[in-house]
C-alpha cells in the first residue's frame, strides 16, 4: 500500500479537505449528557503526531456508531480529509491550537501500524514557570515531580468527583507545587499510598491539568476527566526523574517519606461557634497566652499609616526583601526602576535566595464593640473575603488609572462600618512583646452566625444577672443617697453607676462624641500612628472629669 502525504498538524491549513494527518491516539474520554449521564454526548481525544504536535478531536453524538469502536488510547491512525472547528473563545484549551479536528461523514480513518513518534506526547514545564504565574491560566499543563507529601481526603460533598487529596510535589531543585487531585484520581492516588511500601519514592506524572490561582496562589489540578495520571510508572520519564534525585547537587530533602498533612478546614459553625470560645474585646485586652477567640464587632476606621500591601514571596506568603539587603523589600512606586530578584527570609521556604513577589494584604483596622476598641491586622485571606478582590489586582487597578500606592484605595476605606465576625490569633510575639495588635485567622459577614454569636454572649450575661442583682440594687441606694440636693434621684441610672464603660453609654450624644474625643487621638492605645501596647498595669482608658457644681 503506497504511503499518503503526510501533512503535520504545524502545517494544517483549514481552507484544504485534502489533507492526511498520521496520528496516535494518547488521550481519549467521553463527555456525558447533561440530562442523562449513561448517554454518550460526544468523545474527545488528544492526537499526537510524529513531530510530537498535539491537537484536541470531537466525535459528536451523531457519528458515534462510526467512530466509537475504532479510537483506542495508544492506537495510530491515518486521517484522510479532515474537518475543522474553532475552539471556543476564553475556554480552557488542552491544545495551543485554536482550531481542533472533528470527525463528520466524509472523514476516512486507517489503521497505522509503523509510527515512530511518542506515544506520551509529555510537556514538562518548570515549576518556576507555576509559582511565577507565568504559563497561561487557560492552557493545560503537564509537570512531573517527587510526592512530599500528602493531605486528609475532603469528602465534604456528596458528589464522589468533587472529593480533592491535595499533593505536594518536589522537582529536583528543591522546588514545591501544591497539585489537587479530583474525583478518581484522587482515589487512584489514595489507593496506591495504602497499598504500597510507605518507605519509597513515589513520583508522579499529571498531564494535560489546569493552573488555578487562588488567593495568589497557584496550583495544579486535575481538569475533570481530561487528565492523565501516572503513578511510579514504569515509563522512561519517571525513570530518568527518579535517577536525577540521586545527584551530588541536589537537595538533602529527597527522602523516602511522605509526610501526611491534616486538614484543617472547618465550617463556620464549628469553626466560630463549637470549636472556638467567644469573647469581648475588653476581656483579649491583655495577651496572656498563645490561643484563639472569637469576637463580634464593627471596623470603625482605616489605620492608614503602614501600606495596605506588601511584597509577598510566591512560594510561601512571607515578606520578601530586595536582594540587596534593603529592608522595606519591593518598592512599588518604582516602575521604572523594578529589581531583578529578591530574596525570601524564611527558613522554612524551599526557595530562598532568590525569588518572584506578589502584592498581598496588610490591612490595619480598628474593631470595637460595647466593651472596648482594638486594632487588627487583616491579611490576604480575609481582605480578598471581603474586597471580593485579591491585593495583586487592586494594585494592578490603581497603578492603571494612575494613583498613588500611598493613598488606601476606595475600596478598602469602604469596609468602615461593616459589622463582622472575627477569629483572632494571639501569637507568641503577642504575649512576650506585651502587643494587642492580633491577626486574624478567619472572618465572617454572615449575618445569621453574628446574630447567634451576639444571642450565646446575652443569653451568658443573663445566666449570671440575678447573682448580681442585689449587689446592683445595693449600688443604686448608694448612689441616690450619695447625690448632689440638685439632682433629682430619677435622672439617676441603674447601669451608669454599677460599670464605667456602661457610664460612657449613658446617652448617645455623649457616646458620639466621646467616638470623636478617641479619634483624635487622646488614648495613646487608640492612636492611629503607634502599635497599641499593654502596660503592666493592664490597659489604660482615659478618664472624663466631671465636675458637679452647688447653685447659689
Amino acid at each position: 500500500m503506497a504511503t499518503p502525504n503526510i501533512t503535520l498538524i504545524a502545517d494544517v491549513d483549514v481552507l484544504r479537505d485534502d489533507l492526511t494527518l498520521k496520528v496516535c491516539v494518547i488521550n481519549l474520554w467521553k463527555h456525558m449528557s447533561f440530562n442523562n449521564k449513561d448517554d454518550i454526548w460526544s468523545i474527545e481525544l488528544i492526537l499526537l503526531d510524529e513531530q510530537g504536535t498535539k491537537i484536541q478531536a470531537t466525535v459528536w453524538k451523531k457519528f458515534l456508531y462510526r467512530f466509537k469502536n475504532i479510537f483506542k488510547d495508544g492506537s495510530a491512525f491515518y486521517i484522510t480529509s479532515p474537518s475543522f472547528a474553532s475552539q471556543k473563545p476564553d475556554s480552557f484549551k488542552i491544545t495551543p491550537q485554536d482550531q481542533k479536528l472533528t470527525f463528520v461523514q466524509q472523514i476516512v480513518v486507517k489503521e497505522c501500524a509503523e509510527f515512530s513518534g511518542s506515544i506520551f506526547g509529555f510537556s514538562f514545564v518548570d515549576y518556576q514557570t507555576v509559582l511565577s504565574l507565568q504559563h497561561p491560566e487557560d492552557l493545560s499543563v503537564d509537570v512531573i515531580g517527587l510526592v512530599v507529601a500528602i493531605t486528609e481526603m475532603m469528602k465534604d460533598n456528596p458528589d464522589r468527583s468533587r472529593h480533592r487529596l491535595t499533593i505536594h510535589i518536589q522537582d529536583e531543585s528543591g522546588l514545591q507545587v501544591h497539585v489537587n487531585l479530583w474525583g478518581d484520581y484522587a482515589y487512584k492516588m489514595q489507593d496506591y499510598i495504602d497499598n504500597n511500601p510507605p518507605n519509597q519514592r513515589v513520583v508522579v506524572i499529571i498531564q494535560f491539568a489546569k493552573i488555578t490561582v487562588w488567593r495568589d496562589r497557584p496550583s495544579v489540578n486535575t481538569y475533570f476527566t481530561s487528565s492523565k495520571l501516572f503513578i511510579n510508572s514504569g515509563i522512561d520519564d519517571i525513570n530518568l526523574f527518579k535517577k536525577s534525585l540521586d545527584g551530588d547537587d541536589h537537595p538533602d530533602s529527597f527522602s523516602n517519606t511522605i509526610s501526611v498533612i491534616e486538614s484543617k478546614q472547618l465550617s463556620e459553625l464549628d469553626d466560630f461557634i463549637v470549636k472556638t470560645k467567644l469573647k469581648t474585646i475588653a476581656e483579649i485586652f491583655e495577651p496572656l497566652s498563645k490561643t484563639h477567640f472569637v469576637i463580634v464587632g464593627s471596623i470603625k476606621g482605616i489605620l492608614q499609616n503602614e501600606k495596605w500591601c506588601y511584597p509577598a514571596c510566591t512560594n510561601c506568603s512571607y515578606r520578601a526583601f530586595l536582594d540587596n539587603g534593603a529592608d522595606d523589600g519591593i518598592d512599588f512606586h518604582q516602575s521604572n526602576a523594578k529589581p531583578t530578584s529578591y530574596e525570601c527570609r524564611n527558613q522554612n521556604c524551599t526557595k530562598k535566595k532568590t525569588t518572584f513577589v506578589v502584592p498581598r494584604f496588610m490591612i490595619l483596622i480598628r474593631v470595637q464593640n460595647n466593651t472596648e476598641t482594638i486594632t487588627l491586622t487583616m491579611f490576604e485571606k480575609e481582605g480578598r473575603y471581603l474586597l471580593k478582590t485579591s491585593a495583586k489586582e487592586l494594585f494592578k487597578k490603581a497603578t492603571e488609572i494612575g494613583d498613588n500606592i500611598d493613598f488606601y484605595p476606595g475600596e478598602i476605606n469602604a469596609l468602615k462600618g461593616l459589622k463582622l465576625t472575627f477569629k483572632i490569633s494571639i501569637t507568641d510575639f503577642n504575649v512576650l512583646k506585651k502587643t494587642n495588635q492580633y491577626g486574624i485567622s478567619r472572618i465572617s459577614d454572615n449575618v445569621d452566625l453574628i446574630e447567634q454569636l451576639e444571642k450565646n454572649r446575652t443569653d451568658s450575661l443573663d445566666v449570671c444577672s440575678g447573682e448580681f442583682e442585689s449587689q446592683d440594687n445595693r449600688h443604686l441606694k448608694d448612689a441616690i443617697s450619695g447625690t448632689d440636693d440638685n439632682i433629682t434621684p430619677s435622672t439617676v441610672d441603674k447601669n451608669s453607676v454599677t460599670s464605667p464603660m456602661n457610664f460612657l453609654n449613658t446617652t448617645p450624644v455623649l457616646k458620639r462624641n466621646l467616638e470623636e474625643v478617641f479619634d483624635l487621638d487622646i488614648n495613646e492605645n487608640l492612636s492611629s500612628s503607634k502599635t497599641p501596647k499593654v502596660s503592666l498595669d493592664g490597659p489604660r482608658k482615659k478618664l472624663l472629669e466631671i465636675k458637679l457644681e452647688k447653685s447659689g
